[in-house]
């Protein structure tokens, strides 16, 4: 008599919802950094704005218009860090919300999995206790055989 699971199909299922949340959790992740790159590039172009207005106020002459140019730039600049700092955040909020989906889904197919364990160790402990009743029968019988002959 082979082990059968009766609960088999939820548990599979179980586990294919946990490899799905698994993924839409790394995608999530992904677009994070990806979002968080491009604010790290955003700063790195201010910084690099900062610097050229140095450069340009160092060389001294006409730099008005050029250091005018950067000016706006590094405004607009500004709105756009915010704007991209509040998608970054939401995708914060986004990632939370996977990684609480996943953590939901591994600790149900974990119960499950336990359960599985359970109702294995309690056939092998009943085929255990059948396959020592047999050799016990089989041992009582030889030693009527044997006493008999």
């Amino acid at each position: 008599m082979k082990f059968k699971f009766p609960l088999q199909k939820v548990l599979e299922h179980r586990k294919i919802k946990e490899n799905l949340a698994q993924k839409d959790f790394q995608e999530a992740v992904n677009l994070y950094q990806e979002e968080l790159a491009r604010l790290n590039q955003m700063g790195n172009q201010v910084q690099s704005a900062h610097a050229q207005v140095g450069a340009l106020s160092n060389q001294g002459g006409a730099q008005g218009p050029a250091l005018s140019q950067i000016h706006e730039f590094l405004q607009g600049q500004q709105i756009r860090i915010q704007r991209q700092m509040q998608k970054v955040q939401e995708f914060e909020k986004l990632v939370e919300a996977k990684r609480e989906i996943l953590r939901q889904a591994a600790l149900e197919y974990k119960i499950m999995e336990k359960m599985r364990e359970n109702k294995f160790e309690e056939y092998r402990a009943e085929r255990l206790s059948n396959d020592q009743k047999e050799m016990d029968e089989q041992s009582i019988l030889r030693f009527k055989a044997v006493k008999e002959s």
